[in-house]
C-alpha cells in the first residue's frame, strides 16, 4: 500500500508538483537520513547528502521506474552513491591538504635540517605514493581512506559494507606489500 502511494507521489513530482514533494519528504526523511547519518561519521556530510538526495529526488522524479526497483531501494541507491561522492570529495580534500602540509613540513624541516634531510624525505614520500598507486585497487582505497582521509578502520568498513575484518586484513596486507616495496629499494635511489 505504501509503495503504491510513494510510486503516486513521485508522478506527482514528476510533473513539478511541489506539495507532493513536501509530502515525500516528509513521509521518507527518516529513512534516508538514518541510513545517511549511520554510514558518515561526520554530521555535516551527512546533512549533505540528505540534501542532495531529495534534490536528486525532485530532478529525477520522472526517471523512477517501479519495475526496476522499490521506492526505498531507489532512494537508498541514491543515497549510497551521494556518500560515496561526498567521501571522495573530502578524500581529494584531504590529500590536498597533505599537499600543502607537506610543503609546511618541508619549509619548516628546512630550517632544522640539511638541505640533504630535506630532500630524501620528499623522495621518501614520493617513493611511498608511487608505492601505494600499484596496489590493488581494495588495498589502496582502505590505506587512502585511513591514512589521508582520516577514516577508521570501522567507518571504512561501513562506508564500503564489508566485515570490519575485511577492512583490516586489506590494511594489513596493502601494508605489508608497502613495507617489502620501500624495504626493496635503495635508499639513495
Amino acid at each position: 500500500m505504501e509503495q503504491a502511494e510513494d510510486v503516486a507521489i513521485l508522478a506527482r513530482i514528476a510533473r513539478g508538483d511541489q506539495k507532493a514533494m513536501m509530502t515525500f519528504y516528509d513521509r521518507q526523511f527518516g529513512l534516508v537520513a538514518g541510513f545517511c547519518r549511520r554510514l558518515v561519521s561526520d554530521p555535516g556530510l551527512a546533512d549533505e547528502v540528505i540534501q542532495d538526495v531529495f534534490w536528486e529526488v525532485w530532478r529525477r522524479a520522472r526517471d523512477y521506474d517501479p519495475a526496476r526497483a522499490g521506492v526505498a531501494a531507489w532512494l537508498l541507491l541514491m543515497a549510497r552513491s551521494r556518500v560515496i561522492d561526498g567521501l571522495r570529495r573530502g578524500r581529494r580534500r584531504a590529500q590536498e591538504d597533505l599537499v600543502e602540509h607537506e610543503d609546511v613540513r618541508v619549509e619548516s624541516a628546512a630550517a632544522g635540517d640539511t638541505v640533504e634531510q630535506v630532500v630524501e624525505m620528499r623522495e621518501r614520500d614520493t617513493r611511498i605514493g608511487s608505492a601505494v598507486k600499484t596496489l590493488p585497487d581494495v588495498q589502496r582505497d582502505v590505506i587512502e581512506r585511513v591514512f589521508w582521509g582520516g577514516q577508521s578502520a570501522r567507518e571504512v568498513a561501513e562506508v564500503q559494507g564489508v566485515p570490519l575484518g575485511t577492512v583490516k586484513t586489506r590494511l594489513r596486507l596493502g601494508l605489508g606489500k608497502l613495507r617489502g616495496m620501500m624495504e626493496a629499494e635503495p635508499d639513495d635511489a
